[in-house]
C-alpha cells in the first residue's frame, strides 16, 4: 500500500476531486436508495457552496488525489473516498487532520443507509442524537433521512 499524504486542496485538484465525488457519491446514494438524486460535483459544489468551507483537504497517494474533505470549525460537511480506495483508512486520515485542524468539529449528518459512514464516525467518538427528516440540500427535490451526529469531547 502506498503512502496516503494529507494536503490543502489547490485549484488543480478540482478535476479530481470531481471525478472522487461523482463515483462515491453514487455509491452513498445507493446506500440510502437514493440514486436518482445524483447531481454531479461541478453542480452539488455550486448549490451547497463547497468552496465557501475554510479547510478543503485532498488525501493525495502519488501524485493521485484519492479523497477529500471541506469542513469548518463546527461542522465536517464533506468527506469522500475513491471508490477503488474505500476501507483502506483514507477516510480515518480525513477525519483526522479535520479534527487536528479543528478540534471543536462536533456535527456531521449522514444519510441512512450509509453504515460504513456512520460507523466511522463512530470511532471518532460520534454518536447519533437524532434522526432528521427532510429535503436533500442542493437537491430539494428529493426527501431524505439522515443521522445527526454530535462528538462527545
Amino acid at each position: 500500500m502506498d503512502t496516503i499524504h494529507i494536503r490543502p486542496y489547490m485549484a488543480s485538484d478540482y478535476d479530481a476531486v470531481s471525478r472522487v465525488h461523482d463515483a462515491a457519491r453514487k455509491v452513498e446514494l445507493s446506500l440510502a436508495s437514493l440514486e436518482e438524486a445524483f447531481l454531479p460535483f461541478a453542480v452539488a459544489a455550486q448549490r451547497e457552496d463547497f468552496f465557501d468551507y475554510p479547510h478543503i483537504d485532498v488525501a493525495v497517494a502519488g501524485d493521485t488525489v484519492v479523497g477529500f474533505s471541506a469542513y469548518n470549525d463546527e461542522e465536517l460537511a464533506w468527506l469522500y473516498v475513491s471508490v477503488d480506495r474505500m476501507r483502506q483508512k483514507i477516510g480515518s486520515r480525513l477525519v483526522a487532520r479535520a479534527l487536528e485542524v479543528e478540534p471543536n468539529i462536533d456535527a456531521i449528518e449522514v444519510l441512512c443507509g450509509n453504515e460504513p459512514a456512520r460507523k466511522l464516525y463512530e470511532t471518532f467518538g460520534f454518536h447519533v442524537y437524532k434522526y432528521v427528516r427532510g429535503v436533500m440540500p442542493g437537491n430539494e427535490a428529493f426527501p431524505v433521512e439522515v443521522f445527526c451526529m454530535k462528538r462527545i469531547k
